[in-house]
């Protein structure tokens, strides 16, 4: 099978991406939305996630051994798996293969995949129908297959459907509602998404259809640094909670870490917070910074002794 590695995480990526609606007034596009079908492929298999991950990342670990016609063959014997693969393949976006691009095709494997139990199917569906890829623009449709991957545990359906609820994108698809908004960043950031965490910390902190919490703010974005998603999401936030003392101590020595973790974004912060630090506790922040960054692999560029400079470039 032909290396498609990198062209089916960059498909996966632009699959799972929902394009932003401007311009939109709700209230018609949820009345105009009324009138189309929300009748979903009954799911007859035993519901399973094939990968179960918001970093969007691909399939192809299930699949780096297998050539065209073992997955036409799989798919033709009901793998589920291998049914939903190939519907990704028939839109067009993953070359190596000889299949000509065929949305209808691929829709329909989405279905049948759907059908067999595979719940990513469902997010993949609700992705065309909302944007109508290959097929007319369907919200309704779009919603209920979001739902119902939602309902299964698909983490980036559960994400989604907050933001929908919450008023921001995918837009036009719900009435806005806080409560649903925040029952669903729960429930995806249970399963350790740290977008859905950070969101429950702005919540929180607002106090936005709760009783303001400045303590559970702060609780979910240390939640969220740990969370297997995307965890480096809440250090922003962290570093402005340890500045300002929201929900913990104020804590120039942890906000100047945080702000360091998020260099060079953070370059302005930590120079502004070494105005108000003596030059002990700059160097503790930044040994704190170091420490974390060896942990977790990840490094930026004051780990090297680069810092940022007001030109745009690294000294």
């Amino acid at each position: 099978m032909p290396n498609i590695q990198l062209r089916l995480a960059t498909f996966i990526l632009s699959l799972l991406t929902i394009a932003s609606i401007s311009d939109c007034d709700n209230a018609s596009t949820l009345s105009f939305i009324k009138s189309q079908t929300t009748t979903i492929v009954k799911m007859e298999g035993t519901p399973y996630f094939t990968l179960n991950t918001p970093q969007n990342k691909s399939y192809w670990d299930h699949f780096s051994n297998i050539t065209e016609d073992q997955m036409k063959e799989r798919a033709s014997n009901g793998d589920g798996e291998a049914t939903f693969l190939l519907g990704l393949v028939y839109f067009g976006q993953i070359i190596g293969f000889e299949l000509q691009p065929d949305t209808s095709e691929g829709t329909k494997l989405l279905q049948e995949a759907w059908r067999l139990g595979v719940i990513d199917a469902g997010y993949s569906l609700f992705t065309v129908y909302y944007r109508g890829i290959g097929s007319p623009v369907n919200r309704p449709l779009a919603l209920a297959y979001l739902q119902a991957s939602a309902e299964r545990g698909y983490i980036l359906s559960q994400r989604k459907l907050g933001h929908a609820y919450r008023g921001s994108n995918p837009r036009g698809l719900v009435e806005e509602n806080i409560q649903q908004a925040r029952t669903w960043f729960t429930k995806a950031a249970e399963q350790g998404d740290a977008e859905s965490a950070t969101q429950l910390a702005g919540i929180y902190r607002k106090g936005l259809g709760v009783p303001k919490d400045e303590q559970a703010a702060f609780d979910w974005l240390k939640r969220a640094e740990t969370m297997p998603f995307e965890g480096r999401i809440s250090h922003s936030g962290l570093a402005m909670y340890y500045e300002q003392g929201i929900g913990t101590e104020v804590d120039l020595v942890q906000a100047y870490k945080y702000y360091d973790l998020e260099d060079p974004a953070g370059a302005p912060d930590k120079r502004r917070l070494e105005a108000m630090m003596t030059p002990e506790q700059v160097q503790d922040a930044i040994r704190l910074s170091r420490e974390w960054q060896e942990e977790h692999g990840v490094f930026v560029p004051s780990y090297y002794g680069l810092e940022y400079q007001p030109d745009g470039s690294f000294k």
